[in-house]
């Protein structure tokens, strides 16, 4: 067996001792454990308010009337007097067709014309004639027949009065006029084109009442009010603004982005809001009752959103889950899992545990 030199009283004494200390170090941790105060935290009073969201897209400018100008008939375009961009007034040439034939055809008819004004004229010569020596001279059946001449020639000068009028209109169709003023914003047909019977040769957008177009979701579309005001802004300028209502809803979607189109009617836009310019438009739209937090005061448990509530009456912690509505940059919106009046703690969440004393700091929100 090993031999062990037996210890010293000097050496058991300080063992004895040092063994000591440790225990009596262990017991003082042990009550400082115990009496530990409860942990200051900051809360914040929870407050369900009707929670408002604004939805918000971008969209265009369009005129609220844009015309598209054609000729009745086909033909080749001569002359072409606009371009985009130039101002129209009502009467303002805009393009003319090769007329050569439409002349010729009013000068057959202006022919015609003369030629059955000609056989009237001899037709009621007639019939003034043979009324005079009727029944002297002349008998019924001359008479008759001299009637029935001046009415087939006063039919004839009719009919060529009305070929006549439709040779002058389609000689004038033959030149395209502006019915309104407004701005150039397409062309569709260049000298030298021949063109069809009511072919888009120059669009016009009327000086008038302007729309700012929106392509906008359906769910958008179910949530808002139609009769919800929309307030516009212009992208490049936020500072020009205007605002309207909704003045036409397209009754179907479109088929690629499945987006409804909305065109909102504007009260006196500015000068800024030209054709084409890119605008931004915010509705409001009403929302379910919702308690806002600070997104220091959210915590996860088990990958779902949760908070700590301060219970009133034992001053300790608890773990709610919540449901969250919405998080948006420095806030999160709770609709269910709180009442109103409680106490969320909205700072240090992390280093609480579940019925931890804690005591309201006094920049709490109440």
């Amino acid at each position: 067996m090993p031999f062990h030199p037996p210890i010293s009283r000097q050496r058991a004494v300080i063992l004895a001792a040092t063994l000591a200390l440790l225990a009596l170090s262990g017991c003082d941790r042990g009550e400082e454990k115990d009496e530990l105060p409860p942990r200051p935290v900051k809360t914040q009073a929870v407050s369900f308010n009707p929670e408002d969201t604004f939805g918000s897209l971008v969209g265009e400018i369009q005129p609220r009337i844009e015309t598209s100008f054609g000729f009745r008939q086909g033909g080749e375009i001569r002359e072409r007097d606009v371009d985009v961009g130039e101002t129209v007034d009502v009467g303002t040439v805009i393009a003319r067709l090769d007329s050569e034939d439409a002349q010729d055809s009013l000068r057959k008819a202006e022919a015609n014309l003369f030629s059955a004004q000609a056989t009237l004229l001899n037709a009621d010569t007639e019939r003034n004639r043979q009324q005079q020596l009727y029944p002297r001279t002349s008998t019924r059946q001359q008479l008759d027949a001299a009637v029935a001449q001046a009415s087939i020639a006063q039919a004839g000068v009719d009919a060529a009065e009305a070929a006549l009028r439709i040779s002058q209109t389609n000689l004038d169709n033959r030149v395209l006029k502006a019915n309104a003023a407004g701005i150039v914003t397409a062309i569709g047909g260049e000298v030298g084109q021949v063109v069809g019977g009511g072919q888009m040769v120059v669009r016009v957008a009327q000086l008038g009442p302007r729309d700012a177009v929106f392509q906008v979701p359906e769910a958008t579309i179910q949530t808002a009010n139609s009769n919800a005001r929309v307030d516009v802004q212009l992208l490049s300028n936020p500072n020009v603004k205007a605002t309207g209502s909704v003045r036409e809803i397209s009754p179907a979607a479109n088929p690629i982005t499945r987006n409804f189109t909305v065109r909102i009617g504007l009260d006196n836009a500015p000068e800024e809001f030209r054709f084409g310019s890119s605008v931004r438009g915010t509705i409001q739209i009403a929302g379910a009752p919702a308690a806002r937090l600070p997104m220091t005061a959210l915590f996860n448990q088990n990958n779902q959103p949760a908070v700590w509530v301060v219970d009133p009456g034992s001053s300790t912690t608890k773990l709610v889950p919540v449901e969250v509505h919405r998080f948006d940059t420095q806030d999160f919106l709770v609709t269910k899992g709180l009442a109103t009046g409680d106490q969320v703690i909205v700072a240090g969440v992390q280093q609480l545990r579940p019925g931890m004393a804690v005591r309201l700091l006094e920049g709490s929100v109440q």
